[in-house]
């Protein structure tokens, strides 16, 4: 396969044309070949760093970070079946839900588009998440990080209860836990003795990257 075709899957991407970086990433599958499907791979995430700088600097907005993560969605949809040696080889295991009385799950669905093109494995709990199930999950998973959305001033509280929870049940130093959304800022991050707190999915993932290579 010529370099071409990974060039104009990566230039789909950047141009927001789905139908072509989907054309690319069906030839690049059609070949069956493992050391092309990471260069695929690849692309997607070199891809959505440029995303990620582009939002980050002003020059793409929020309705350009969305779709730029559907598209990175879909290509991965097509490429996971051909790479599972690399899956094998994560970055890591983020858990990731909305906490309790909160249904919002636009930015939270961001962010896992963004984790896995990134290399992450992702446990997906959802919206309106109680804080017995982020622990159990967190108990089970393992992960090395677990990220926490809330839109709403109302159920700021119950990030707290997840990590007195943790903390009760002697597990709180054995994950990093990251908060975002609209209602959120440093100071509750501070508050609550959160790790850290993302203001977007593109920031929130470079966290964690940092946390995945200091381990």
């Amino acid at each position: 396969m010529s370099n071409d075709t990974i060039d104009q899957l990566r230039d789909g991407l950047l141009a927001l044309d789905m139908d072509a970086a989907l054309k690319a990433t069906n030839s690049v599958i059609k070949l069956q070949n493992k050391s092309e499907v990471k260069e695929a791979v690849d692309a997607v995430t070199q891809a959505l760093q440029v995303v990620g700088k582009r939002f980050q600097e002003g020059e793409w907005f929020l309705a350009e970070l969305v779709y730029a993560g559907e598209i990175a969605k879909e290509v991965m949809n097509l490429l996971s079946p051909l790479m599972q040696a690399e899956l094998s080889q994560s970055r890591g295991t983020i858990v990731i839900g909305t906490v309790a009385n909160d249904l919002h799950d636009l930015g939270k669905n961001i962010f896992i588009n963004y984790a896995r093109s990134a290399g992450f494995k992702v446990i997906d709990l959802g919206v309106n998440v109680p804080t017995e199930k982020f622990v159990n999950a967190v108990k089970e998973h393992k992960p090395l990080a677990l990220g926490m959305s809330c839109l709403l001033t109302s159920t700021e509280g119950e990030l707290g209860k997840v990590i007195q929870e943790l903390k009760g049940q002697n597990m709180r130093e054995k994950v990093k836990v990251i908060i975002g959304g609209a209602a959120l800022s440093e100071r509750v991050a501070r508050d609550i003795s959160a790790d850290a707190f993302a203001p977007d999915a593109i920031t929130g993932i470079d966290i964690i990257k940092g946390w995945s290579t200091s381990k």
